[in-house]
């Protein structure tokens, strides 16, 4: 059902972020929406207005995605409905899943969490949704979990995203004389105002919180 770019988008829409980083992390973070917040190569314009319920739910209504009986969201026999998957011994992650399973009940997706070792995650990663943690301050990593050249590579690109568009922007970022040339093209592969890596764009991703040390994500 992720697939599907309105389940996406609702997602990163009516996930609350400061609530995220008030109860779980007790105020001892900031909200998430890029793998680049506030570095150099960050695209500001990707700042969504997030926690909007309504605006969620009218995404999900417009997409066809009708609630049935149990309140949970379905379209053409197909529930909005999956279990998200953590790493079993990190207990930021645990909450954060948790959390993020309580804030998608009123949005009529169905969310059942499930702790797992690393190598359980290697496995199911391709096909269930895991609470990632990201974090190095180097525009590679964007390179990493967005290329179609690292689909199913490593922890990379586990959900296999591609888009041509971000690919040809993200090669001339690395083929750039300067890095403030590299910069703009790395801007541009998150969102160049009509298609993007960021949640204006394709979304398949949603960032949650920054943590001192690296940012914690869902990939959808």
């Amino acid at each position: 059902m992720t697939a599907d770019k309105a389940i996406r988008a609702a997602i990163n829409i009516g996930i609350d972020r400061e609530a995220l980083v008030d109860g779980v992390l007790e105020g001892f973070g900031t909200p998430a929406y890029s793998v680049a917040d506030k570095l150099p190569w960050w695209n500001p314009e990707t700042k969504i207005e997030d926690g909007d319920m309504e605006q969620a739910k009218s995404i999900l209504e417009e997409a066809g995605w009708k609630e049935n009986s149990d309140g949970v969201r379905e379209k053409e026999g197909l529930q909005a409905s999956f279990t998200l998957l953590y790493p079993a011994d990190d207990q930021n992650r645990q909450s954060l899943s948790m959390a993020f399973a309580d804030m998608m009940k009123p949005l009529g997706i169905k969310v059942e969490t499930a702790g797992k070792s690393w190598n359980e995650l290697g496995e199911m990663m391709f096909s269930n949704p895991v609470m990632m943690g990201w974090g190095s301050h180097d525009p590679l990593e964007m390179y990493n979990i967005y290329s179609s050249e690292t689909r199913g590579e490593d922890f990379y690109n586990t959900n296999f995203y591609s888009n041509p568009t971000v690919d040809t922007y993200m090669e001339k970022a690395m083929q750039a004389s300067s890095q403030e040339e590299a910069n703009k093209y790395w801007q541009k592969a998150q969102w160049d105002g009509k298609t993007g890596l960021s949640a204006m764009g394709d979304a398949p991703w949603a960032w949650l919180v920054n943590l001192s040390m690296y940012i914690l994500s869902v990939t959808i």
